[in-house]
């Protein structure tokens, strides 16, 4: 490629001079690698430069191998137009828009990707809470990171707004250290620092690197911790276990019985914490004897009690389950502990694991309960008589089709029997990188793949040529073995 080129002068293609010219003038050859041409030297021109025209004797580029038009032809020198193509970029540290990403204990990063999960379970009445998504088990949250509709509220109000089981989006840090080993197998925590309804908050992320926002994230994950450390949360012995209803005390309590081994064990429990096709009781509008009959089979998690004054009880239900399995209530399993009985999961093998309710004010909730039926066995002097008034009951199989139909409609098709373990995906655990994308990867490294469109000028472009663009013959591009001079030159 020639470099001496003169700017805004015109040059065409050349022609083969006439004989008696080529036997009268020699022309000398230009030195197209270095520059030179016997002593005359332009450099470039930048910007638009007023230059009359001359008229130039012709150079010849190239070798004279041929007779036809040169492998390359000087066509106009003009500088070529401004082009825009849109490229991929990726964005580190601080944004006018979005603001910085930050590092956490000892290796942390806001994952930008939108998270979709819902609540799980509030730990606090006016505070910390969890929520759940399938992608990494459970992810610590706060109501003061919490926007409903674009606005924040008290966290009291949040609260009332924003119910157990409700959809959400957040995005979340992830924290690796070994005091979270406490926590999880991975020995991480997900925590939101953000959570909302609705449209995503506008500068959200310039908000949650803010260094009090960050501040106050850290405090909320260290009472957590001392909460774990604290054994405050509630141990559910049984999960999911199969049971029979068995019958009602009271308008409000009943029994369940419960196969252990060769033992019948009786669980007691209110209607409150009964979720009937994944409806709560009191939607229904319903007394309980009449919408949960007698011989029924469902799934109860229960905690383990001694209540004295009463005989033959020996576990409390914090849920009971009719049907299919809903979103929440769901305990979360969590190392080491006393461990739980949970025949319908897998429970990793490597050491003891335990499921546990995470809610502070369920303990007072649940023994408001044990009064209840201590008022109710006080006329039987602690033993349990139930109630039989008004009470349905099932005696087959063909009656417990039709008594489930009037919520599922008729099942058709063949039902699975087999009982089959589960996965257990309430838990807190690390996300699994491989079925991230790659965009999603460098975002959870501090980073941010965007668009930008970049405008720049290039001789190689067809859209120059009408300007002075460099063409080069299609065999020539070809030729592998083609000489220097019908080669490209790549600067």
């Amino acid at each position: 490629m020639a470099r001496g080129r003169r700017s805004n002068t015109s040059r065409t293609a050349a022609k083969p001079p006439p004989k008696e010219v080529e036997e009268e003038e020699e022309i000398e050859e230009v030195d197209l690698d270095n520059g030179a041409d016997n002593g005359f030297v332009t450099t470039d021109q930048v910007g638009e430069v007023d230059m009359e025209e001359e008229d130039l004797e012709e150079i010849e580029l190239s070798s004279d191998e041929e007779d036809d038009d040169a492998d390359v032809a000087l066509v106009v020198m003009k500088r070529p137009p401004v082009t825009t193509k849109t490229v991929d970029m990726l964005e580190l540290g601080d944004d006018e828009d979005e603001g910085p990403v930050v590092a956490g204990v000892k290796k942390a990063g806001i994952n930008t990707r939108e998270v979709e999960g819902f609540v799980k379970e509030y730990i606090e009445t006016e505070g910390l809470g969890v929520l759940f998504t399938r992608d990494f088990g459970l992810v610590l949250f706060h109501l003061e990171t919490v926007w409903l509709e674009g606005k924040q509220h008290p966290p009291g109000r949040t609260r009332e707004m924003l119910e157990a089981g409700d959809e959400v989006k957040f995005l979340d840090q992830c924290f690796e250290d070994e005091e979270y080993k406490e926590l999880s197998h991975d020995g991480v925590i997900h925590q939101a620092v953000a959570v909302w309804t609705g449209d995503r908050p506008e500068h959200l992320l310039k908000k949650v690197t803010e260094d009090g926002y960050k501040a106050k994230l850290e405090e909320h994950r260290k009472a957590f911790m001392l909460y774990l450390r604290g054994e405050v949360f509630l141990r559910a012995a049984l999960v999911r276990v199969k049971g029979e209803m068995a019958g009602y005390l009271s308008d409000s309590i009943g029994i369940v019985d419960y196969k252990d081994g060769e033992d019948t064990k009786h669980i007691f429990f209110h209607v409150d914490d009964v979720v009937l096709f994944k409806k709560a009781v009191k939607e229904y509008k319903k007394p309980i004897r009449q919408l949960l009959p007698v011989g029924v089979t469902l799934s109860v998690d229960a905690r383990r009690v001694h209540i004295s004054g009463v005989k033959n009880i020996d576990y409390q239900a914090v849920s009971v389950v009719v049907g299919g399995w809903p979103t929440t209530p769901h305990p979360t399993l969590l190392p080491g502990g006393q461990g739980s009985h949970a025949p319908s999961y897998e429970i990793p093998d490597d050491g003891t694991y335990t499921f546990y309710y995470l809610e502070l004010a369920l303990e007072a909730k649940l023994q408001r309960k044990v009064n209840q039926l201590k008022e109710v066995l006080k006329k039987s002097k602690g033993e349990i008589r139930y109630d039989w008034k008004d009470t349905t009951t099932i005696a087959d199989g063909k009656e417990a089709v039709q008594w489930r139909a009037q919520f599922v409609g008729r099942f058709r098709g063949k039902r699975d029997d087999v009982d089959h373990k589960k996965e257990v995906f309430h838990a807190f655990r690390a996300a699994d990188e491989s079925a991230l994308k790659e965009e999603e990867l460098v975002k959870m490294e501090g980073g941010r793949k965007t668009t930008k469109q970049v405008q720049e000028r290039t001789w190689y472009s067809q859209e120059a040529w009408e300007h002075g663009g460099l063409r080069i013959k299609d065999e020539v591009k070809a030729e592998s073995g083609a000489s220097p001079t019908k080669r490209m030159k790549k600067e």
